[in-house]
């Protein structure tokens, strides 16, 4: 009974501090002027986060929301300021060790989109 307990409150502090990672990450796209030059350009939604149990690795998906982007080219700027964010995220979350990010591009919404077309057909 009591390792049920320890691993359900794993993982909702995981799932906690997913959407903490979340919100500070949105904040500070919307708000710095490194992400102020690429959000103006670029429409970004940050679609999900997930934390390894440990909390030392977190998953960052992201989508463009216009079509005419490369997605190399989002990949590529995150890439380049990673460090800057998780800088930030040491300050906004009090946590034992700030943990690693990786961006990844999330094509859920053009999948679904496909699916969608494909059943208008029928």
């Amino acid at each position: 009974m009591r390792g049920n307990y320890r691993e359900m409150h794993k993982n909702c502090r995981m799932y906690r501090v997913a959407a903490e990672i979340k919100k500070v990450l949105s904040e500070y796209l919307l708000c710095s002027p490194f992400g102020q030059e690429k959000i103006n350009s670029v429409f970004l939604s940050i679609t999900e986060v997930t934390v390894s149990p440990g909390l030392q690795h977190a998953k960052v998906y992201v989508t463009p929301l216009s079509k005419d982007v490369n997605k190399e080219e989002c990949l590529e700027f995150f890439k380049k300021y990673c460090h800057l964010l998780r800088r930030r995220l040491g300050r906004e979350i009090r946590l034992k060790f700030v943990p690693d990010i990786s961006f990844y591009i999330d094509d859920s919404y053009e999948q679904r989109n496909q699916i969608e077309m494909l059943l208008r057909r029928l």
